[in-house]
């Protein structure tokens, strides 16, 4: 429990620091995603033909967990490498330095909670029974980002060009994950983009905040994702975590 506890201090620390001497700290990524929602509703709502007052507040809530997503991804293979020195000389359990950036990236996502109730309050999207389900959505969500970041980082300490095969890959699953548009406004042979695992990270969030009910047994397969990913990184960390040290 102490240990997690610092875990996430360290990494309201290393928000704190980023943002030292700034007039507006954290909140300039919060200036930037505004900026960058409003820019797009304009482009993509007129390119889609969507309805502003249905399109904004979905591609908002998008964007938000795209960027929680897709910096988890981006920031996995090198978790572990960028603490070389505490692994090598300190003995803490690996999973703290997840944590810690599981953390970061959480405190940054809450952060654009600001955006998400002005859009809410500006389109008038009601707050129902279904909006809870943000809570488990958005638990099981972070669950699974932590055993991928774990399995990523052992794999980016072992192998190097994990970090640029990620870093290359992000940008494509942006464009086949439903960050932009809705699944169910594509026609239904594009329902292949349910196999997409991220397509259900993206729903389990989104679709309570605008009063419904996540689709597509979303929940289920979140949860399988986590108990065979969680025993897949288990497995490897029980076969080569002793290597950490000497692969960072």
């Amino acid at each position: 429990m102490k240990l997690f506890q610092n875990s996430v201090y360290l990494a309201w620390a290393d928000t704190k620091a980023r943002y030292k001497k700034s007039v507006l700290g954290p909140f300039w990524p919060v200036l930037t995603n505004l900026i960058g929602v409003l820019g797009l509703s304009v482009v993509w709502a007129n390119l889609l033909n969507e309805n502003m007052t249905t399109f904004v507040p979905s591609l908002t809530l998008g964007l938000i967990a795209w960027q929680l997503i897709s910096g988890t991804l981006i920031d996995g293979p090198i978790t572990f490498y960028r603490q070389a020195g505490m692994i090598k000389n300190v003995a803490i359990p690996a999973w703290f330095f997840v944590l810690r950036l599981l953390a970061r990236h959480t405190i940054n996502m809450l952060h654009n909670v600001v955006i998400v109730i002005g859009v809410m309050f500006f389109f008038k999207v009601a707050v129902t029974w279904n909006t809870l389900l943000i809570i488990p959505g958005l638990v099981l969500v972070l669950m699974n980002l932590f055993w991928i970041m774990f399995l990523l980082g052992m794999l980016g300490a072992r192998f190097r060009d994990i970090e640029h095969l990620v870093n290359s890959a992000v940008p494509m699953l942006f464009f086949v994950s439903p960050v932009v548009y809705r699944i169910n406004r594509l026609p239904e042979n594009f329902n292949i983009v349910w196999f997409n695992p991220l397509s259900y990270f993206i729903e389990v969030v989104r679709a309570p905040v605008l009063g419904q009910i996540p689709g597509h047994n979303a929940y289920i397969i979140m949860i399988a994702l986590f108990i065979s990913g969680s025993l897949m990184t288990w497995a490897y960390y029980k076969t080569y975590g002793k290597r950490l040290a000497f692969w960072v």
